[in-house]
């Protein structure tokens, strides 16, 4: 141990973070765990680490930990992550989750907090990622950088003490951190910093403390809450603020210099059966269609209503959609639906899957998946859906004591349902 706290210490003032994948463990009978792993997540690691992967000759292992998110890069590809005391423990699969590889920074970087994919993780693709760990009191935030799919970390440094809000990458090299701080419930200050050389410098585009109707470059304004930060390609980019019952949108075309506001987003009625709106991260299928999740709710009706507002045309204009899903009460109210383009939903309502192919007009329940029903009753609460593609999705959900949870996937559009 001594060995690898010099190694760790040696590669860290160097400014380099090692992925760090446990060693096998030695060829002898493993303890049963205390739990049965069905209570948890039980993952295949192989080795040797990210560097070698494709290796014909790989030692296998398995673990048990707690995912608390995860994200889908193709139909094999994806990340899965949670935080062991106070580190973080990222793995990567390139085979729809038969085998991981531990990817993890060096545990000398300490994480207050689970990371959440869109805030503080973000992968172009299964090779190139970013961490952010942020800044928590400090004035300083830390974000680690890879290339080679995690065999190796490098780390800059943020000179901000302000909350990271979102992260978004629209390629290898240029990417974007939206840092809000001074938050009032209505209104908070935001600044946003670019990168052209992969993360390993950032510089100020945008802040709004000195915010100014008549600036040259308008900055998105300090009233309304940020909702999600997202770019379709290096010059264009939105970002959607959320203010009581008139939420707004702001677009860039210019890599996020000056802001405007898109006033005529959604039709002046649109929110006018809700007493309270929030725009949530919008997303892009493609360099042209995209949507938004409208949460809304009403007064003296306990639970969220959710819409949707969709573009065809690269976000120049949008049309706002009742997705028709009734009020979401519950644990999971504040888990909206998934789109995999501009008709193509899911929606879990209980322990039934819901599907649309129309925008959310019509939602049909998909044949009850035995698996599906019984780890929802096991792990009642849903952190995150995401589908892939038409067939391939994956589910994570936990248990109510937040200490346990279980990672499913589907194969054929959710009516099946097994775990990774």
């Amino acid at each position: 141990m001594k060995h690898y706290r010099k190694l760790f210490t040696v590669l860290l003032a160097a400014l380099t973070v090692a992925s760090c994948s446990s060693p096998p463990p030695e060829t002898k009978p493993q303890p049963k765990p205390t739990e049965p792993p069905e209570e948890g997540q039980t993952i295949t690691l192989i080795t040797p680490d990210a560097g070698n992967i494709y290796s014909a000759k790989k030692s296998k292992y398995q673990i048990q930990t707690r995912l608390t998110d995860f994200q889908l890069l193709s139909e094999s590809e994806g990340l899965a992550w949670g935080v062991t005391k106070n580190a973080l423990r990222l793995y990567l699969t390139r085979d729809s989750g038969q085998t991981w590889t531990n990817i993890s920074p060096a545990s000398t970087v300490q994480f207050s907090s689970n990371p959440v994919y869109g805030q503080d993780i973000f992968f172009t693709d299964p090779g190139n990622g970013w961490i952010i760990r942020q800044a928590f009191g400090m004035m300083e935030t830390t974000v680690l950088r890879t290339k080679d799919g995690g065999k190796s970390w490098k780390i800059s440094s943020l000179n901000q003490g302000g909350r990271i809000s979102s992260v978004y990458f629209a390629s290898p090299l240029k990417g974007w951190l939206l840092a809000t701080w001074d938050s009032e419930g209505s209104g908070e200050s935001k600044a946003l910093y670019m990168t052209e050389d992969g993360g390993a410098t950032w510089n100020t585009v945008m802040q709004n403390d000195q915010y100014s109707p008549k600036s040259l470059h308008q900055a998105i304004p300090v009233a309304g809450v940020t909702g999600g930060l997202v770019f379709r390609d290096r010059e264009h980019g939105l970002v959607t603020l959320n203010k009581s019952k008139t939420p707004k949108l702001y677009h860039t075309l210019d890599s996020g210099a000056s802001w405007q506001e898109d006033s005529a987003f959604a039709p002046a009625d649109a929110f006018k059966n809700y007493d309270n709106v929030k725009l949530g991260q919008p997303e892009f299928f493609g360099m042209n269609s995209g949507w938004i999740p409208v949460a809304g709710s009403k007064k003296g009706v306990d639970g969220t209503f959710y819409d949707g507002l969709f573009t065809m045309d690269g976000g120049r204009t949008w049309i706002y959609y009742p997705l028709h899903l009734g009020v979401r009460t519950g644990k999971n109210e504040d888990v909206p639906p998934t789109f995999l383009d501009a008709g193509l939903g899911w929606m879990l309502n209980g322990n039934l899957l819901y599907h649309t192919t129309n925008q959310g007009k019509d939602w049909k329940a998909l044949p009850p998946s035995v698996v599906l029903q019984s780890k929802l009753t096991e792990y009642p609460e849903i952190v995150k859906l995401q589908f892939i593609s038409k067939e391939v999705g994956w589910l994570l959900i936990e248990k109510s004591d937040n200490k346990r949870s279980i990672l499913l996937q589907t194969t054929n559009g959710g009516v099946n349902w097994r775990v990774e």
